[in-house]
């Protein structure tokens, strides 16, 4: 059999074959033919991974166009003679779906519990997502929580128990409202198997719908309180400080402090970034920065700052607490923000670039403070993990929105307490860069949307932990 040469790395596109009955064997490949279906990896999806493959069966051993032949191979190539795959029957596991425990049994409007969702878990043989409808007395749908596990259903096993919040509209009637959930894929819904407390609220014997719990809107519901605050920023040095004195700011570089723009060119929103001119988007007066969202006649303007310009040029840090103090406007379809992401990414598109979303608040759940973790991956890539903080007051007064990253954890702070952590993926562990925006829209309309409508800053801060 003619073998293949190759050095450390390379994959294979192959057609799905399903396995009837007994697991058997099935030849991806024994080589007799030149490669064909191989496609070379040059190890940028696995970090330290180099390496060449040799294509062509003659240079494989040692033909007259050899570049790297048997003989002259260098050391630990790995030499190939048969790629085979043994196929089993697909894991189709029927799940027990449990009740899910919640943080308060009632709350107002525009609030909600931390709720757990508990399974006894089986692989399903795909990725699914969970759906979750809260339903009134009527049976009808009021609102929906559907979310991604924080494990993948195709690798489910055991207890799985993972924490959320269960954000009710302000909209919502008061009145008695059940929890229902279950699992879905593209296929629809997936039966599964009812665990003590938990009850079968499907049509038809699907065992595909559970209620898990019930909830109690009531507007004279206690407003949940925080805990103390937890930050301690001991054995941390300033490493980036803009108190908003005066603004150096350009559209897009170089030599000032911020640029107007993201900057890998992808404005967002249903407001273009505006050029910076003087009085707009930005201002500064007594320390406080002031963006603004003006409808004109072009449409909508606003104002994003970047710490970071095209060639990667300015402020990034790797590893630290970043924070930005502010005040939100009030008001449908405003979604200011403080977030972070990698200097890498600006250039390099061929890596996955971490985005970290310190805060969003959209005008609409005025009561919510957003969070999440990103990963925008090559060839429109993408996965994330969010949570949301019912908090008080954030276009009241001023507040602190902050990220500690570190080498094990990302931890999301609001005035020093502590409201999410997530593991820090291997992605995130680079430098970052800074950006605070006042946008519109994110998915909400913006047609009662008060034109002009302003974001204050006090300050914008980094730190890095001390040698």
């Amino acid at each position: 059999m003619r073998r293949a040469a190759l050095a450390l790395l390379f994959s294979m596109t192959a057609v799905r074959a399903e396995a009837q009955g007994n697991p058997s064997k099935v030849l991806l490949d024994d080589f007799e033919k030149p490669l064909k279906d191989w496609t070379f990896t040059d190890g940028a999806e696995f970090p330290g991974a180099r390496g060449s493959l040799a294509a062509d069966a003659g240079q494989a051993h040692a033909g007259k166009n050899s570049l790297l032949g048997k003989d002259a191979a260098p050391r630990k190539t790995l030499w190939i003679d048969d790629v085979e795959a043994v196929l089993g029957p697909s894991a189709e596991g029927r799940p027990t779906i449990l009740p899910a425990v919640l943080s308060m049994t009632s709350c107002r409007p525009g609030f909600g519990p931390r709720i757990t969702y508990r399974w006894d878990a089986e692989p399903v043989g795909s990725d699914c997502s969970v759906y979750v409808h809260v339903v009134n007395e009527k049976g009808h749908t009021a609102f929906q929580a559907d979310h991604s596990p924080s494990v993948a259903t195709s690798a489910w096993k055991g207890r799985v128990e993972y924490t959320k919040t269960l954000l009710v509209p302000i909209d919502v009637p008061e009145g008695e409202y059940r929890i229902m959930a279950g699992l879905y894929d593209s296929k629809g819904r997936r039966p599964l198997k009812a665990g003590t407390g938990a009850t079968d609220a499907s049509a038809g014997g699907k065992q595909d719908r559970f209620q898990i719990g019930v909830l109690k809107v009531d507007s004279k519901a206690p407003v949940p309180k925080l805990p103390a605050p937890t930050l301690k920023l001991d054995g941390f040095a300033l490493t980036f400080n803009e108190e908003f004195d005066d603004l150096s700011v350009s559209a897009v570089g170089p030599g000032t402090r911020w640029i107007a723009h993201t900057p890998y060119f992808g404005d967002f929103g249903d407001a273009r970034f505006a050029d910076p001119t003087p009085g707009f988007p930005f201002t500064v007066d007594k320390g406080l920065l002031r963006i603004e969202a003006r409808k004109t006649d072009a449409g909508w303007r606003a104002g994003l700052l970047s710490s970071a310009d095209p060639k990667g040029n300015g402020f990034s840090q790797k590893f630290g607490y970043f924070e930005m103090k502010a005040k939100f406007p009030k008001g449908p379809g405003v979604w200011p923000a403080f977030w972070l992401m990698g200097t890498n990414g600006i250039k390099d598109k061929s890596i996955t670039n971490p985005e970290i979303d310190v805060v969003e608040y959209y005008g609409a759940l005025p009561n919510a403070l957003m969070m999440t973790l990103h990963l925008w991956g090559p060839g429109k890539k993408h996965s994330a993990e969010a949570d949301c903080a019912p908090v008080q007051g954030m276009t009241d007064d001023f507040h602190t929105y902050g990220a500690m990253v570190d080498e094990q954890h990302i931890v999301w702070y609001f005035d020093g307490v502590e409201l999410w952590r997530q593991k820090t993926p291997e992605e995130a562990k680079v430098p970052l860069y800074l950006m605070v925006n006042l946008a519109l829209g994110g998915g909400w309309p913006i047609d009662k949307t008060e034109s002009p409508s302003f974001m204050h800053v006090d300050h914008v801060r980094a730190y890095a932990r001390k040698p």
